[in-house]
């Protein structure tokens, strides 16, 4: 008979194998926008040198792409209500603290319509950024995930 803690060695053993092996039929792990089936969630696709954050809840998807301390915010809304001007910030993973974020030509973003905007931040370098926050007007709509 196996010991507990063996089995459970190869248990973790075999989901960390599963884990690295599914990466969505991307063939070397690249993120694509394209091919979705219905009710699957979409995988995402950012230019090399480019560090790509995706926040995506009831049928808001923004997508920000940054290269050094400039990027594009992209807001898909899906909502069935217009949303207001997008903002974000930033935490730094050394200690935490807030970095602003500027979006410019901010506005309001209507149901239905997909909108670019230019961003820009200063003070922290890329692999310097814990978390992107993503703001909707003065509502803080939580984390963008890194992809």
């Amino acid at each position: 008979m196996k010991s507990p803690s063996r089995i459970l060695v190869l248990i973790a053993l075999a989901a960390t194998v599963t884990a690295c092996t599914h990466d969505g039929g991307s063939g070397g792990g690249g993120r694509s926008s394209t091919g979705a089936s219905p009710g699957a969630s979409p995988t995402f696709v950012a230019p090399p040198g480019t560090s790509l954050y995706v926040y995506s809840n009831a049928g808001l998807v923004a997508t920000m792409e940054l290269r050094g301390d400039r990027g594009t915010l992209k807001i898909q809304n899906q909502t069935g209500r217009e949303l207001p001007a997008p903002g974000f910030y930033l935490l730094a993973a050394t200690d935490g603290h807030r970095v602003p974020g500027t979006v410019s030509g901010a506005a309001p973003v209507p149901s239905g319509a997909t909108e670019s905007f230019p961003v820009s931040f200063e003070g922290l370098r890329d692999q310097d950024i814990g978390l992107v926050i993503l703001l909707m007007g003065h509502d803080n709509y939580g984390a963008f995930v890194r992809h």
